[in-house]
């Protein structure tokens, strides 16, 4: 009965056209909660704070994560229970995906009308064939999810004012220590200690290091060894380094590889000094805490400075921006309106698709999107009389000190941080500009960003270094210093490795990681060659080069397509 009046209230919403996402104060609305699987989710349980407040207000929907990025085991316990619960977030589209499907634990759409959902009906189109047609080329017919960040147009440019990957150096270091040039990859580790040499201590007296990691996010390649290549117009197909602007790819076991010269450099930066030695055994929590305490002088992402880049700071020209090596050109991301590699699916077994694909819709409008990313409407952010979004005062405490910044309880409680939505995991591509609209979903497209972000830092750092720039991403492009890759690039679905090749990587991946770390931590050239030459033969004994091969197969074919 409950069901059945449910039915028919919705009908009558329908009828009426009143607004799809109404408050669940209604009593039609029975409580649910849903279970997310993500690969992409930073933690796991019940979404808490500001944003569980958001889902149980307008949904009458309590969200409940499963992370594999928190158990390891979580993906191989759902196959084997046969059950990855309500919503899907995958973090690629292949061997997981085929492996669910093969398991019959993938909702098919076909049959479900998407019209009440006009975001997804309308702008997602590419994005659903994105994956239908993996899917068939894998001998599965039917509509089984939708690629994740999808674009409004294609071959914009993905990001609005910090690259995604880019080196970023401490601009006050920098002119602390003469304003030093970087010319090659090579000058790294002299250009980092002199920087190092200038503030060898943070505001509390600690001692700082130019450069430092963790091995967290890694599986193979050393991250913080990999992601040097990206300056160079490099883009991960899982270890091998593509240049899609150029067509030219890097074997990192090749002996003169550009991985083999990166490693070089952390090598000898650790033996300078300059390297922190505590990377390897330390996580993503105490790297960013020291980030944010001022213990490193370069960071490799645009994403990550802000912790560190406090008004404060940048009143006293103290900040993280931009920086550019001077024969490099870095990887640039575009916008595809077929998405991304990651995916968004439902569970075969759900019971409640129309309310999870009413979550995923909001999610896909203008207010999800912003709400989801930067809190409630009226207490963080809202829109002037133009229509054009700003942050409150409380919304710039929030956005710069999340962890400590209480919310109030009529909102969830806890702090900012406390109330983060857990999907990690974008439906609409944030930095892009909202269409008919001057301003972008991104806070960073926003007048009051600029305007809030105006500072002694940036003007400093736009005449002395960046030649009147006014953003990493403007220095991108006034310099024409960028490896664009194309939308076709971004949207291509690399198809699963062979069972041989699969294996086989299970194998030498291990290896590679353990032996990039070891030759980092080397105290000598040659204790750095004996490692390397180990390394390689140990990776090619367990068919690294097979694995390689097929892989340019699949690389080859991507290139074929621009």
């Amino acid at each position: 009965m409950k069901k059945a009046l449910a039915i028919v209230l919705s009908l009558m919403l329908i009828v009426t056209a009143l607004p799809i996402f109404s408050t669940a104060e209604e009593t039609y609305r029975e409580p649910i909660t849903l279970t997310v699987f993500s690969e992409l989710a930073n933690a796991a349980g019940e979404q808490g704070g500001w944003f569980a407040k958001e889902i149980k207000d307008r949904f009458n929907v309590t969200l409940n994560f499963v992370s594999s990025n928190v158990d390891t085991n979580a993906f191989t316990t759902g196959v084997s229970s046969g059950n990855l619960g309500d919503i899907i977030n995958l973090g690629d589209t292949g061997e997981h995906l085929l492996t669910a499907l093969n398991a019959d634990l993938v909702l098919d759409m076909s049959d479900i009308d998407l019209t009440p959902y006009p975001v997804l009906n309308e702008k997602f189109t590419a994005a659903f064939d994105k994956i239908q047609q993996f899917c068939a080329d894998n001998g599965h017919d039917g509509k089984y999810g939708f690629a994740y960040s999808v674009a409004m147009e294609d071959d914009a440019w993905a990001e609005i004012a910090d690259p995604t990957y880019a080196l970023q150096i401490r601009y006050d270091a920098w002119e602390k220590a003469g304003k030093p040039e970087l010319n090659t990859l090579e000058d790294l580790p002299a250009f980092l200690k002199a920087l190092q040499d200038a503030v060898p201590t943070n505001a509390d007296g600690e001692k700082v290091y130019a450069y430092g990691g963790f091995p967290d996010w890694e599986d193979c390649v050393m991250k913080f060894t990999w992601d040097l290549m990206t300056f160079y117009g490099y883009k991960e197909c899982d270890f091998l380094g593509v240049n899609y602007a150029t067509k030219d790819v890097v074997n990192p076991l090749e002996k003169d590889s550009l991985y083999y010269r990166c490693l070089k450099v952390n090598n000898r930066m650790y033996r300078d000094g300059t390297f922190d030695p505590e990377s390897v055994s330390q996580n993503y929590d105490a790297y960013n805490t020291k980030l944010t305490a001022g213990r490193y002088l370069m960071a490799l992402w645009g994403w990550i400075i802000g912790g560190y880049n406090t008004p404060e700071r940048a009143a006293n020209r103290d900040g993280f921006y931009t920086f550019l090596i001077g024969d490099s050109a870095p990887q640039q991301l575009t916008n595809s309106t077929a998405g991304s590699n990651r995916m968004w699916a439902l569970g075969a077994d759900t019971e409640y698709a129309d309310r999870a694909l009413e979550i995923i819709e909001w999610l896909s409008t203008e207010e999800g999107v912003i709400i989801q990313n930067y809190g409630p409407k009226g207490l963080t952010w809202d829109y002037d009389e133009n229509g054009v979004p700003y942050f409150t005062d409380f919304g710039w405490e929030c956005y710069g000190n999340g962890s400590t910044t209480e919310m109030p309880a009529e909102y969830g409680g806890g702090t900012f941080q406390d109330g983060v939505s857990m999907f990690n995991h974008e439906t609409i591509k944030l930095e892009q500009m909202v269409p008919g609209k001057d301003y972008s979903y991104s806070c960073k497209g926003w007048p009051c960003y600029a305007e809030h972000y105006a500072t002694e830092l940036t003007k400093a750092w736009s005449e002395e270094y960046a030649n009147g720039a006014v953003n990493g991403i403007d220095l991108y492009r006034k310099t024409g210093k960028a490896s664009v890759v194309p939308s076709e690039a971004i949207a291509y679905s690399f198809p699963a490795m062979s069972d041989a090749a699969s294996e086989a990587r299970a194998l030498f991946a291990p290896v590679m990681k353990e032996g990039s770390w070891n030759c980092v931590y080397a105290n000598s050239d040659e204790e750095f060659d004996a490692i390397w030459e180990n390394m390689v033969n140990t990776c090619k004994s367990y068919g690294y080069d097979d694995f390689v091969a097929e892989k340019m197969t699949a690389i080859e074919a991507c290139f074929a397509l621009y």
